[in-house]
């Protein structure tokens, strides 16, 4: 009943495992992985219109909350108090899965990406401007309407990278923010020049 429960997969397999990671004092996940326990799972009942699923763990019969699958495929399972979403795959689909690279996750909070492809009409701001959280920074029109994109933080716009008057495809970058190292040599520059 303690700990995290993380599901590695579900199959139509009864004899499916279970990693469950005990509990330390370490709320590092990671380290906590490396001290897991395997659970057996001899059943599992679960209706995908129903939000509680029956499962028995090492023999024990227990209820597990299941939420909404989302648009990925991802289920929320929650048991006392443990949160984890859970991917239910086929075993043909969990054989391909253990043979693909994980994606990197690239850090987009310094940029400005065009949401949808159309055409970049105009910038609201200048390189150097710094701007507030929901400020207007430029309009790209798609299907003949003109969409707003405002800031999603506050901050200095680093370089306008996009033409006015150019095509602009989805997830292409717009304008570019200053880092915040950047930032602070920039605002040092500007103190310095008044002074």
């Amino acid at each position: 009943p303690d700990g995290n429960v993380v599901v590695k997969s579900l199959s139509s397999d009864k004899n499916e495992t279970v990693d469950k990671a005990n509990e330390s004092e370490s709320d590092d996940m990671e380290e906590n992985m490396k001290e897991s326990t395997t659970l057996k799972v001899d059943t599992l009942s679960f209706d995908p219109s129903e939000t509680i699923a029956e499962v028995m763990l090492n023999g024990v019969n227990r209820a597990v909350q299941v939420g909404i699958e989302d648009n990925t495929g991802l289920f929320t399972i929650k048991m006392y108090g443990a949160k984890v979403d859970v991917l239910i795959m086929s075993p043909a689909e969990y054989e391909l899965s253990t043979h693909m690279i994980e994606p990197t996750a690239v850090d987009t909070s310094d940029l400005l990406l065009s949401p949808m492809p159309g055409t970049l009409v105009s910038y609201s701001v200048e390189e150097g401007d710094y701007v507030v959280e929901g400020q207007e920074l430029c309009i790209v029109e798609a299907m003949k309407m003109q969409n707003i994109l405002r800031s999603s933080r506050s901050g200095v716009i680093g370089k306008c990278v996009g033409v006015v008057g150019s095509s602009v495809r989805a997830d292409e970058i717009i304008l570019e923010f200053l880092s915040e190292e950047e930032e602070n040599e920039f605002q040092e520059k500007q103190k310095e020049s008044l002074d």
